[in-house]
């Protein structure tokens, strides 16, 4: 939250912050940004609030940009799974210094904006 350029996820039953996610790392040349720092109150694991966040996250995102990324830690297995059930596709492994923290391995996960059909 100190970033400045996090969203808050609030559940709109009980007004309650449950999460929260932020959009960084435009990138134009790449037509492009990343989606991450996410986390989500532990008792909401599990509930389908991740992927239905995500997904209208992307179909804002893919209104401005072809690509949306994501760094997920490399024992972040639960993350993992999540991002590849809306089709993200492992493309690389980096070290991502988080704000501070010390470097970290993360996967680097890609998205592609599907052609429109017609």
């Amino acid at each position: 939250m100190e970033s400045g350029g996090a969203f808050a996820i609030i559940w709109k039953e009980t007004g309650r912050m449950i999460g929260s996610t932020r959009i960084y790392e435009p990138d134009e040349q790449d037509n492009s940004v990343f989606v991450g720092y996410t986390f989500y109150t532990r008792d909401f694991w599990g509930k389908g609030i991740n992927q239905a966040v995500k997904k209208m996250m992307l179909d804002y995102l893919f209104q401005y940009v072809d690509k949306v990324y994501f760094h997920i830690g490399a024992a972040n297995i639960r993350s993992q799974i999540a991002i590849t059930r809306l089709g993200a596709e492992k493309i690389a492994e980096e070290s991502v210094a988080y704000v501070g923290e010390a470097p970290r391995l993360n996967f680097k996960y890609r998205i592609v904006k599907k052609p429109v059909q017609g």
